[in-house]
């Protein structure tokens, strides 16, 4: 059985961004690539970041990508972007006690509500991108 405090809304993170680009796989043979893009994702993170320094406290972590025809192995598309956001949105990946990812069809019909201002902009560019969104952690959860 799950107990524990009641999960509270969550509509509206600490801090989100997107990055235009195709994400470069932690298997990737390409080293090179790897590093840039890792290095994309910390500049376009750092730009944005309203916080002073990075956050001390455990955080919950959503990153979706967005291109035609998505494809790779999410887990390994995920990792490089944890790498790049830390010593900027959080100091430690070790940081992050939920982390939920996606790959969506830029292409696709979507019912939309309350859009981000960032997510509009990086759809109406047309070019793939991911998009991040921080939320503290919510409390443990207590099971027994």
């Amino acid at each position: 059985m799950l107990r524990g405090v009641k999960q509270p809304y969550r509509a509206t993170p600490l801090f989100e961004v997107c990055v235009h680009g195709r994400p470069v796989s932690a298997q990737s043979a390409n080293r090179v690539a790897l590093r840039n893009w890792k290095q994309v994702v910390a500049e376009s993170v750092r730009r944005a970041w309203v916080w002073n320094g990075p956050l001390s406290d455990d955080v919950s972590l959503d990153i979706v990508y967005y291109a035609e025809g998505v494809s790779g192995d999410l887990d390994n598309l995920l990792k490089p972007i944890q790498d790049a956001l830390q010593g900027i949105a959080y100091n430690n990946d070790k940081q992050v006690r939920e982390l939920k990812g996606a790959r969506r069809d830029i292409d696709e019909r979507y019912k939309v509500r309350f859009m981000p201002v960032v997510l509009g902009a990086a759809f109406a560019d047309g070019r793939p991108f991911i998009h991040i969104r921080i939320w503290r952690s919510l409390e443990t959860r207590e099971l027994s």
